[in-house]
């Protein structure tokens, strides 16, 4: 493994570049730099005649995206901090083929020195078009940490498939982690499917050896269907990764068994150098499916007694897509003391409810989930569930707009020292794309001592579409960091 070299170690992959074009998987992002991350399919696959991240906010996109990874950091009042990178921001430019390319980003997470590491995408080298997953680390105070991977960028290329990145962690002895999957052939005529891939880092940006082949697990974990004379898999993804208290992970996603058809919430769990954990769940799955729809696992997090907590998605019935909190305990079976069946739905009167952000308190006695709801002919609003996991309390769930009549939505959250939620993402106002952070008290009020009545709006480049938070830490000092993608 070498950093902008293919990644070779799975067989199957020689026939990647002959049918990748004829076949791919069913979520596969084919032009994922293309797409912006507020307005278009972030992965693809509609749930209901609809895409997953809803319909575009300010009018179809009519040029190339060309977007940078964006930092910006803020006081605890709110105000822009101009001692962080260039008064207040940075950007980076990862992509620089002519014609515009974008950079994508999906998590951001600080180690125990408030360092930033971001976890994304960027487009290949030279005239591919399919993109590398990257990870790029910065310093507490902004600045692109040159002691880490190759001028501050690790860059994963997987035989020149398109890479799924998601999100990312960063453990407590520094080794960074990143979820993702990639679209590869199945052995079954000129099909492909998607696969976990899993990449881990030490603590100077170098592929951990340790782990996997060479620092990567590639894995079909739903296997074959009658090898060898039918070597055929189903799918699946991992939209996030969690580590338990004894070096293991836990994956969520969604995939399926079957080769083509809905699919499911699906979390698996690895050992700490990367092999499956069969006896974990149910034959190593964990699987939430409630009547043979559509139902997606989009973020996890590891509470500090080991179970997990996955958001994301459910179809109860047709045409209805409900925001999902699923618990498992540590042994991946269904958390009965959460809620009888181990999962709830929230139902904020739309057609299309999700969450995509997930955090949990320091304490671990509060978990906060952040998405949006869509559809019905009326504009998206952010929504939020604020979640008793340990001690007493009150659950929250509320819709909370930051506009009243244009788009916004929710794609990231974090708590400070105090318990107070931080959710962030965008709002549209004028056909302009904004990063948004909102702060509330975990009994769901806007802390009015923040920003303009408890938001904080800001704006890289005025009247563009291509702006958004995906990622919010907050770091040691109370300082808070938001990660997105900016226009040029």
């Amino acid at each position: 493994m070498q950093q902008r070299k293919s990644f070779a170690g799975v067989a199957v992959l020689s026939l990647a570049l002959a049918v990748f074009s004829s076949a791919c998987g069913d979520d596969d992002e084919k032009d994922p730099q293309n797409t912006p991350d507020s307005g278009t399919p972030d992965s693809g696959t509609p749930d209901s005649g609809t895409p997953d991240s809803g319909t575009p906010d300010a009018g179809p996109v009519t040029t190339v995206s060309d977007a940078d990874i964006a930092l910006a950091r803020f006081n605890t009042d709110g105000t822009l901090d101009t001692t962080f990178g260039a008064s207040g921001t940075t950007r980076v430019d990862l992509s620089t083929v002519a014609g515009g390319t974008k950079d994508a980003v999906w998590g951001l997470a600080a180690d125990g020195t408030n360092r930033l590491v971001v976890f994304g995408s960027r487009r290949g080298e030279g005239d591919r078009v399919d993109a590398d997953r990257v990870v790029v680390r910065f310093s507490a105070n902004g600045a692109r940490d040159t002691t880490f991977g190759t001028e501050g960028v690790y860059t994963l290329n997987v035989s020149n498939l398109s890479d799924g990145a998601r999100h990312g962690i960063v453990q407590t002895d520094g080794k960074i982690v990143a979820s993702g999957y990639t679209s590869q052939p199945t052995g079954a005529g000129t099909q492909a499917a998607n696969r976990i891939v899993l990449l881990r880092l030490d603590d100077a940006g170098k592929a951990d050896n340790t782990f996997g082949w060479k620092g990567v697990v590639n894995s079909a974990p739903f296997g074959a269907v009658n090898p060898p004379t039918n070597p055929e898999w189903g799918m699946a993804e991992a939209y996030a990764v969690g580590q338990f208290r004894d070096g293991s992970y836990v994956t969520t996603g969604y995939g399926r068994s079957a080769s083509s058809g809905t699919v499911d919430v699906v979390n698996f769990k690895y050992s700490a150098t990367g092999e499956r954990d069969l006896n974990w769940g149910s034959n190593g799955i964990a699987l939430l499916d409630l009547v043979s729809d559509n139902d997606r696992g989009r973020n996890l997090l590891v509470l500090n007694d080991d179970r997990v907590c996955t958001v994301g998605s459910a179809t109860p019935v047709a045409q209805k897509i409900s925001a999902l909190v699923f618990m498992l305990d540590k042994n991946g079976a269904r958390d009965t003391t959460f809620n009888t069946e181990g999962y709830k739905l929230y139902d904020f009167e739309r057609p299309e409810q999700a969450f995509f952000g997930v955090a949990k308190s320091a304490d671990g006695n509060w978990v906060a989930a952040a998405g949006y709801r869509a559809g019905g002919s009326e504009d998206d609003d952010g929504v939020l569930a604020i979640i008793p996991v340990g001690g007493s309390g009150t659950e929250v769930f509320k819709a909370a707009p930051i506009s009243e009549t244009d788009h916004d939505r929710f794609w990231s959250v974090a708590f400070d020292a105090s318990n107070r939620v931080y959710v962030a993402g965008f709002v549209t106002e004028g056909g302009d794309n904004k990063m948004v952070v909102a702060r509330y008290t975990t009994a769901g009020a806007l802390d009015t001592t923040f920003g303009t009545g408890g938001v904080v709006k800001h704006n890289f480049i005025v009247g563009k579409t291509e702006e958004a938070v995906r990622g919010i830490v907050v770091q040691s000092d109370g300082k808070i960091v938001v990660a997105g993608t900016a226009d040029k």
